[in-house]
Order: structure tokens, then C-alpha cells, then sequence
């Protein structure tokens, strides 16, 4: 590696975003899928868990001694690994589900156990593919799990999980339509908010408060461009308001925007991979207005990293014999998602970043965002069981006006929580100078206002 390459890249991990800088950022990739390859009959649980976590914890420390800080890849990886290596049984209750052909089988049901892990020839059907026994098989097996962070298309002894399995596939043309329209809308999103927060010195200027009055909608100069009429009508919402909106716009639109751009090419891939396969990235947002931020986190917000981050949770609950489903299993749970959650996405911030603000006040804000969801979740139950109390204990199903009323009050108080919570990371994306760039390399909006479309490198 060139001593200009060499500089650039250590300039990237050290102040814009973490990055790999030694050889034990790797080491827990690769211990994870060797030991997931050794069978039961080699080693027991306990013995895998003894002999593979104190090396990939220590990895993990170090890496992250040596580069600075935490960073996303490492710090999700290190979890991924204690989950399935040893808080779950993944040899001995993990299942693959496969669509095989079998004759004796009807579409749906469980293929009867087969010692060399073979799945029946015949009729078109889905079978449930325990750990297999041959090498050829595990390796196929593991590679296929590894990635799978959401679970889709795999049992893993989970009620909740494993009745949604499999997801019921589009078709590649109707998946295709989908991620078209998802990519328009998401364009269209980042670009409005990107340029509104261009215009909006909050987002720039450190002493700019969140409720601090707009600049003037019709001003211009070297740095903001005149706000289009058609945007206008957005200041009539007040600043503590809209800034906030404009975060969770920029977050949403972002991923939204990449996801539908990543996945599409891939649908030239052969059928068990191609991603018509798998759930879309975010649930109906109905959920929200229904369950509020239970289904806002539980439902609407992609699940990347639910089932992996509440797993501890879920352990601890097993281990003190709480009832699955109950309100001691769905609190544990709900601390340990998003108190992991919150870990892993420190990780997001280099450990010098450039505008000189200490890394770990910057760290402990986009920490503090998901940590403080516990709380919002805890208002809410206590509030819905207050007022199934009030209602005589009835919580039949709500139609009519009186539904349209509750999803409407249940829209509001979600937007109070995040209009409150998301400063939180929109200080953080402040300090880091996030806002500073435009997100999009063409902007509709500023064709519109100053006649150019292109927005990067001049």
C-alpha cells in the first residue's frame, strides 16, 4: 500500500467513520463460521462457547484498543457471534427452511427427519433442514445463516418468529415495481430535506438551537440558497417541529434510498437468493398509528438487528424462568435491543472526529437515543393499561370513529416522543458535520432555485 493511499485511509477511520485497522477486526469473522461448522458430536455447547467467545471478545477489545473506538461492522459482529455461538442452541434448534420437491409432502409441512439431511424428491414444497450431519451440507448450511440477520426463512424455536415463516416471496417483477417506487419517493424525501436543512443554519451552525427562529425563507447567499415557494408552507410548523422531522426524513429516506438501490441488481441472481425472497426492509407504517412505538421499532422500522440484539434479553428471561410473551420476557427483551442497539450504532463515530468535539459525547448522544426508546415503551404500556382499566378491562377491537380518534392520538404522541428524542441525533449529525454534505449527487430542488442539478465536487 502507497504512503498517499496508506495516509487517506487512516485519515477515513480516524475522522470520518471507523473502519478495520489491525488483523483481530477480522479474526471473530472467521472464528464464527468455523465454529458453527463443528458438530454437536465434537463439541457441546458449553465446550463451543468456552473455547471460541474469550478469543472473539478478546479480538474484539483489542480491535478496538487499537483503532480508537467501537465501530459498527466490529461491534455487531461481536454480538452476532456471542448469540449464536452462546446464548443460542443454533446446531441443535436452528432449521433451514428449503423449498424441495416432494411428492408425500402438501405445500407447507414439516419433511420427516433424514440421517443423511437429504431433502425427498417429488412435488414442490418447503422443508425444515436441521444442522446437517455431512461437511458439504454444514458449509452451505452455515453460509447461509451467517448472513441472515434477520432470521428470514429459518426456525429457531421462537413462537413469535417462527410462525411468520417463511415470508410469503413477490414475484421479481412485483419486486421490482416496489423498490422503483420506494427509490422515487425516497429521492424525492432526501432531496427535500436535505435542501432544507442546507437552507437551515440549525444544521450547520453550532449555536443554533433546535427551536431557534428560521432564517429568512427568501434569503440567498453563498451558502443557502433562496427556499421555493412550494416549500414554503413548511414553516408554518414550528421549528422545534420541523428540524426534528427532517432528521428522522434524512435518516429514513437514506436507507430506504440504498436498500432499493442495492437489492435490485440482485434479482438477476438465482432463486434462493435473489431478495424477492425476503421481507421488504420496512413494515406498513398502519402499525405505528395502532401500536405506537411498539409498532413503530417492532413493525414499521426495518429489523436488521431485532432478533439478534434482544436475544440476550431473552436469555436472562429463560434463565429466570419468566413467562415467554409476558411482561418481564417483553421488558428484558426491549432493554437489551435497544441498550445493544444503541452500543452497536456508537460505532458510527470516528474516534477523532473533524469539527475537534470529544468522540465519546458524540458517542454517548447517538447511544442515549435508543436507550431512552425503553422509556417511551414503558409510557406507553402504562398508559394503554390505564386505560384498558378505565374501559372496564375491555380491549376488544376499536371501529369506526372511535378508531380513527386513537390512531390519530397515537400518530401525535409518537411524533412528540421523536420530536424530543431525535435532537438527540441531530446533534450528533451536527458535531460530525454530517448535514454539511448533500446526500444526493443531483438535486431537483436546486435545478429548480439556482439552474444546476449536479451537487458534488463544485
Amino acid at each position: 500500500m502507497s504512503s498517499t493511499l496508506y495516509d487517506s485511509y487512516q485519515h477515513l477511520i480516524t475522522h470520518i467513520v471507523p473502519g478495520p485497522n489491525s488483523i483481530s477486526y477480522f479474526i471473530p469473522l472467521l472464528l464464527l463460521p468455523i465454529a458453527l461448522l463443528i458438530p454437536p458430536s465434537v463439541l457441546s455447547k458449553s465446550q463451543l462457547s468456552l473455547l471460541f467467545l474469550p478469543p472473539i471478545h478478546a479480538c474484539f477489545l483489542h480491535s478496538c484498543l487499537f483503532g480508537g473506538g467501537l465501530d459498527v461492522i466490529s461491534s455487531d459482529a461481536v454480538v452476532w457471534c456471542t448469540v449464536l455461538i452462546g446464548l443460542q442452541d443454533v446446531r441443535g434448534t436452528y432449521k433451514r427452511i428449503r423449498a424441495v420437491d416432494t411428492p408425500e409432502l402438501a405445500p407447507g409441512t414439516v419433511a420427516p427427519s433424514r440421517q443423511d439431511n437429504k431433502p425427498p424428491s417429488g412435488k414442490l414444497s418447503t422443508w425444515e433442514e436441521p444442522y446437517p450431519k455431512t461437511l458439504s451440507a454444514r458449509i452451505i448450511w452455515v453460509l447461509d445463516l451467517l448472513p441472515s440477520i434477520r432470521l428470514s426463512g429459518w426456525k429457531i424455536g421462537d413462537l413469535a418468529h417462527d410462525s411468520a415463516q417463511p415470508p410469503k416471496p413477490l414475484t421479481r417483477r412485483a419486486y421490482l415495481r416496489h423498490a422503483a417506487l420506494i427509490a422515487s419517493t425516497s429521492f424525492l424525501l432526501l432531496d427535500t430535506a436535505a435542501f432544507l436543512a442546507r437552507h437551515d443554519s440549525y444544521f450547520t451552525d453550532r449555536s443554533v438551537s433546535i427551536s431557534s427562529p428560521y432564517p429568512s425563507p427568501l434569503s440567498a447567499s453563498a451558502n443557502h440558497s433562496a427556499l421555493p415557494q412550494a416549500l414554503s408552507p413548511l414553516l408554518i410548523l414550528p421549528p422545534y417541529l420541523l428540524r426534528p422531522l427532517l432528521i428522522a426524513t434524512h435518516i429514513y429516506a437514506l436507507m430506504t434510498l440504498g436498500g432499493a438501490l442495492a437489492t435490485t441488481p440482485l434479482l438477476v441472481l438465482p432463486t434462493p437468493f435473489s431478495p424477492h425472497l425476503y421481507p421488504m426492509f420496512f413494515g406498513p407504517f398502519s402499525s405505528v398509528m395502532d401500536r405506537g412505538l411498539r409498532g413503530l421499532w417492532g413493525t414499521w422500522w426495518h429489523q436488521t438487528m431485532r432478533y439478534q440484539n434482544s436475544m440476550p434479553g431473552r436469555a436472562l428471561a429463560q434463565y429466570l424462568g419468566l413467562r415467554p410473551g409476558g411482561r418481564g420476557d417483553y421488558a428484558l427483551r426491549a432493554i437489551s435491543a435497544f441498550g445493544l442497539s444503541g452500543w452497536v450504532h456508537m460505532g458510527l463515530v470516528p474516534p477523532e472526529p473533524l469539527g475537534g468535539v470529544d468522540a465519546w459525547r458524540v458517542r454517548m448522544a447517538v447511544g442515549a437515543f435508543f436507550w431512552v426508546q425503553v422509556v417511551g415503551f414503558a409510557v406507553e404500556v402504562a398508559v394503554r393499561d390505564l386505560v384498558r382499566w378505565m374501559e372496564g378491562g375491555k380491549g376488544g377491537r376499536v371501529e369506526g370513529w372511535s378508531k380513527i380518534g386513537r390512531r390519530a392520538g397515537m400518530l401525535v404522541w409518537v411524533l412528540g416522543w421523536l420530536c424530543g428524542t431525535l435532537p438527540l441525533l441531530g446533534w450528533a449529525g451536527k458535531e460530525l458535520g454530517y448535514f454539511g454534505v448533500y446526500p444526493l449527487p443531483v438535486s431537483l430542488w436546486m435545478r429548480i432555485v439556482a439552474g444546476r442539478w449536479w451537487m458534488w465536487g463544485g
